[in-house]
C-alpha cells in the first residue's frame, strides 16, 4: 500500500488553505484555516504524520465543502471564465464559436459578453466576496499596465482608421501598410493578454481579495473593445470613402464601453 507524501507544516497549511479558499465562501474559509493552524500547530503534533491524521489538504478541503454553494460558484466561474475565452478567441481570429449558425460578422457579441460579464460578477463578489487588508500593490501595477496597453492600443485604432483601411494597404508608402499590420498585431495580443489577465482577477478575487475584481473588469472590458473593433474592421465597406464617419461611429461605440468598463473598475475597488 502507498504511503501518502509526507508535508511539513508549512506546506500543508498552505496547500489547505489555497483549497478552501477555491471551495468555500470568504469568511467560513478564513475561520476553517485559523482551526486548521491550530490543529496543525500544536506542539504534541507529529508532523511526519499529518497527512495520515488529518488527510490530503485537498482531501481535508473537499469534505469541508457545501457541494450545493460549491456548484453555484462553479456555474458563475465557468460563465464568466467561457466569457473570456470567447474574447481572446475573438481577438486572435476576429471569428465566434457560432460560425454556421449566425453571421461571425455581429459586431456586438463581445459587447453583450462584455455585459454579462460585468453584472454577473459585480453582483456575485459584491454580495458573496470578501475585502481583506489594504489593496495590493500587485493589483494596482497589473490595473497600471492593462490600462496603458488599453489606451496604447486605442491610440493606434484612432490613428490608423483615420485613412480608409483600403487605401492604407494598397499604398505605395510601406509606413501605412506597416501601421495597419503593427495594429492588427497589437489588437491580437494586447486583446489576449487582457482577457488572461481578467482571468487571474477572476482567481484572486476568488481566493485572496475580491477587489481583485477591479482586474478582471478590465481586463474584460479592453478585451471586449478590441474585439468589437475587430468585428467592425471585418465588416466594414473597404471602399468606404469617408473613414471618419467610420473612426466618429466606432469611438462613440467605445466611449460608451469605456466609461462603462471604469465605473465597473471603480465599484470593484469600493
Amino acid at each position: 500500500m502507498k504511503h501518502p507524501k509526507s508535508l511539513t507544516r508549512e506546506q500543508y497549511l498552505k496547500q489547505f488553505s489555497r483549497a478552501v479558499r477555491w471551495r468555500l465562501p470568504p469568511q467560513e474559509s478564513e475561520d476553517t484555516i485559523a482551526d486548521y493552524r491550530e490543529l496543525i500547530f500544536q506542539p504534541e503534533r507529529d508532523e511526519s504524520k499529518l497527512v495520515e491524521e488529518l488527510g490530503a489538504p485537498v482531501q481535508a478541503a473537499h469534505l469541508l465543502t457545501d457541494v450545493k454553494t460549491y456548484r453555484r460558484w462553479l456555474a458563475v466561474f465557468a460563465v464568466l471564465a467561457f466569457g473570456l475565452f470567447l474574447l481572446a478567441k475573438w481577438a486572435w481570429t476576429g471569428m465566434t464559436v457560432t460560425t454556421g449558425f449566425f453571421s461571425y460578422s455581429n459586431v456586438w457579441y463581445p459587447v453583450w459578453v462584455m455585459a454579462a460579464g460585468l453584472l454577473l460578477s459585480l453582483y456575485w463578489f459584491r454580495r458573496h466576496g470578501q475585502k481583506s487588508g489594504i489593496v495590493s500593490k500587485w493589483l494596482i501595477l497589473a490595473l497600471a499596465v492593462v490600462l496603458i496597453m488599453g489606451c496604447g492600443v486605442l491610440y493606434e485604432i484612432w490613428n490608423v482608421t483615420g485613412i480608409p483601411i483600403y487605401e492604407q494597404l494598397t499604398s505605395h508608402t510601406s509606413r501605412h501598410r506597416q501601421d495597419v499590420i503593427l495594429l492588427i498585431t497589437a489588437m491580437m495580443y494586447i486583446g489576449v493578454f487582457s482577457a488572461l489577465a481578467a482571468l487571474v482577477g477572476l482567481v484572486l478575487a476568488r481566493c485572496q481579495d475580491r477587489r481583485w475584481l477591479a482586474l478582471y473588469i478590465l481586463g474584460l472590458t479592453v478585451a471586449a473593445m478590441i474585439g468589437f473593433v475587430t468585428f467592425n474592421m471585418k465588416r466594414m465597406d473597404l471602399s468606404m470613402p469617408d473613414a471618419h464617419e467610420f473612426r466618429t461611429y466606432l469611438f462613440i461605440q467605445l466611449s460608451l464601453m469605456g466609461t462603462a468598463g471604469l465605473i465597473g473598475t471603480g465599484v470593484a475597488l469600493c
